[in-house]
C-alpha cells in the first residue's frame, strides 16, 4: 500500500491510502501517524478513496491511531471512503465509531471546529485583571478589578466582568492572573493577554483575551489543561 502525507490546514494532516490495507501496511502505517504526532499535530484525516480493500488488522490499526490522537486531544477521521471500505466499516460497527466526510475539506473543517472548541471552566476560578494602561486599570479597578473565568483555550482565555463593554476596547493590553485548582493546586498563571473581543451578556461582560508572551511551561500546562477537561467531558457524555 502506498501512503502520502500532506498538511492539509494549519493543524489537520492528512493520509491518503491507496492499494490493499492488509496486515503488512497496519504498521507503516501507524508509523506514519506517530510521525504526524511527533510534529505537534493531533488532527488527522485518512483519505480513503483509492483503497479497495481492507482487512481487520488494518482495522485495527485504524482504532489504535484514532486512539492515539485523541489522547492527545486530537481525533482521526475519514475522507471519501471507496464502497468496499465504507461496507467493510458498516459491517463492524466502526461506521458509529470514526466519523467519515465526503471530501478533505469537510473533514479539515470539522476538525477545525474540534480544535478550536473551547472547554467550560468550572465555576468560582477568579482571575485577577490588570490593564496596562493607568487610566484605563483605574477605571477598571473602580468597579472591583476580579472577573471570573468562563472558559479556556490553549491560547485564550475568556472571563466574566462587571461594568460596560467600553471597558474592555478590543486591542487593549491586559496581564491576567488565575489558577486552575483542578489542575494546579497552589501555581498561579500570570502572563500578559491582549482583549480580542467583549460583548454584554446575562452573566456580565464576556471578554476573551489572547495570550501574550508567557512560559513555554506555562503554555504547555495549559493546553495539557485544556486536552484533559475535554477528555473527561467527553468520557462523560459517552457513558451517558
Amino acid at each position: 500500500m502506498k501512503i502520502q502525507r500532506t498538511v492539509l490546514d494549519q493543524g489537520v494532516a492528512s493520509l491518503a491510502l491507496t492499494g490493499d490495507f492488509d496486515a503488512f501496511a497496519a504498521n507503516p502505517f501507524l508509523e506514519q501517524v506517530e510521525a504526524i504526532v511527533q510534529s505537534g499535530t493531533v488532527h488527522v484525516v485518512v483519505n480513503l478513496r483509492l483503497v479497495l480493500f481492507i482487512n481487520s488488522t488494518a482495522v485495527g490499526s485504524l482504532i489504535k491511531a484514532r486512539k492515539r490522537v485523541r489522547g492527545l486531544g486530537g481525533d482521526l477521521v475519514f475522507s471519501e471512503p471507496s464502497a468496499r471500505v465504507k461496507e467493510t466499516m458498516d459491517l463492524l460497527g466502526l461506521g458509529q465509531l470514526i466519523k467519515s466526510y465526503a471530501s478533505d475539506d469537510e473533514a479539515v473543517k470539522a476538525l477545525r471546529a474540534t480544535s478550536n472548541e473551547q472547554v467550560d471552566v468550572p465555576a468560582e476560578n477568579a482571575v485577577l485583571v490588570r490593564f496596562t494602561d493607568a487610566g484605563q486599570h483605574k477605571k477598571y479597578a473602580a468597579i472591583g478589578g476580579m472577573a471570573k473565568m468562563a472558559a479556556l483555550e490553549e491560547n485564550s482565555i475568556t472571563f466574566l466582568a462587571g461594568g460596560e463593554t467600553s471597558l474592555f476596547p478590543v486591542g487593549a493590553e491586559v496581564k491576567a492572573k488565575f489558577r486552575l485548582p483542578l489542575f494546579m493546586r497552589a501555581y498561579y498563571f500570570d502572563f500578559p493577554c491582549t482583549i480580542r473581543s467583549a460583548e454584554k451578556t446575562k452573566e456580565g461582560i464576556r471578554v476573551t483575551a489572547e495570550f501574550g508572551s508567557i512560559l513555554d511551561e506555562d503554555r504547555k500546562a495549559i493546553a495539557q489543561f485544556v486536552r484533559d477537561l475535554r477528555l473527561l467531558r467527553e468520557e462523560a457524555r459517552n457513558s451517558n
